[in-house]
């Protein structure tokens, strides 16, 4: 090692691993703050220092830019995956979203929210540092799943519970027998006004499904079977919002089932000024493209995979 290469070492070692600032650097080898400053550029440069970004949430910002200017978005997350499991995507993608929620969140706001384990997620990741006189309300009747955490009334509540807000219930479920059942439950005083105050939300929450019993097991069931949702995707069905089933397009279909559920309207979604989706993974790519195309969100989450498949779908028509 040359003379000039020791010195380089000497002062990365002050600076990187005994935090000495650069003024201390330069009385021990009497040199001008000037002359550590460039010292220490050059041991970057040459390579005897390298310096990694070890944080577990990383983004990727390019794919974040393609999304929004293809699909005309506010704002995208997009969680550089690394090879982890689906529980860590999930989880990853919950603290880039709980981000968005809480700078976004203020007195007076009106905050709707669907569920899902995404939704849960996020919502673990939610550490605020303020209480905020929010409004918290749900946009969808209650799964009534056998995992009550996803579910929307509890997680309404724990937002709540965060931010010192307040919430209210929407004491039904998502999908009735019928729809002449699904008309007199919305019609009703208690029902009607909470879907009134819904429907007046600031900003929604909300994740994207999709029809295949593999992605949507634990939310359907006890409402549709595999046959059932198999017949929904031989009739378009790619992706479901607010409990209503959209093609690849984005346009709402005319299936039974979508008028049975209880909820604020997928199309409402298109009136709320901020609309974060939560969703990712390449199972779910095809669904995220139609509820962008059928611009029901105005700000996404996803990961890397989702989004590449995305932009590769949208791209091949």
């Amino acid at each position: 090692m040359s003379d000039q290469e020791e010195l380089l070492v000497e002062v990365a070692r002050y600076y990187y691993q005994q935090n000495l600032t650069q003024a201390e650097i330069g009385r021990r080898i009497n040199a001008s703050r000037s002359t550590v400053s460039r010292l220490l550029q050059q041991a970057l440069d040459t390579g005897l220092v390298k310096i990694s970004i070890n944080y577990a949430w990383e983004r990727a910002p390019e794919l974040e830019q393609q999304l929004i200017a293809k699909f005309h978005l506010r704002e995208a997350r997009v969680l550089i995956g690394k090879g982890r499991d689906e529980e860590e995507i999930r989880r990853g993608m919950g603290v880039l979203a709980a981000r968005v929620i809480d700078s976004r969140l203020k007195d007076g706001t009106i905050f709707g929210v669907s569920y899902g384990r995404s939704l849960a997620s996020t919502i673990a990741a939610l550490h605020p540092t303020r209480k905020i006189a929010i409004m918290v309300v749900p946009i969808i009747g209650a799964l009534g799943s056998n995992n009550p955490l996803i579910d929307g009334p509890e997680l309404i509540r724990q937002i709540a519970q965060i931010y010192g807000g307040e919430y209210r219930y929407l004491p039904v479920p998502l999908v009735v027998e019928d729809t002449r059942t699904r008309d007199a439950l919305v019609q009703s005083t208690q029902i009607y006004d909470l879907l009134a105050l819904a429907r007046k939300a600031h900003l929604a929450l909300l994740g994207i499904g999709a029809p295949g019993p593999d992605v949507s097991s634990l939310i359907w069931s006890g409402y549709l079977n595999e046959r059932e949702l198999a017949r929904v995707k031989e009739q378009g069905a790619v992706g479901h919002m607010c409990g209503q089933f959209f093609d690849c397009a984005g346009n709402l279909l005319d299936v039974e089932l979508n008028h049975r559920a209880i909820g604020i309207g997928i199309k409402t979604l298109q009136k709320i000024e901020t609309v974060i989706a939560v969703a990712g993974g390449e199972a779910k790519a095809e669904a995220i493209l139609g509820a962008l195309r059928g611009r029901y969100l105005n700000l996404l989450v996803t990961d890397d995979l989702a989004a590449r498949k995305i932009l590769a779908l949208a791209a091949s028509g």
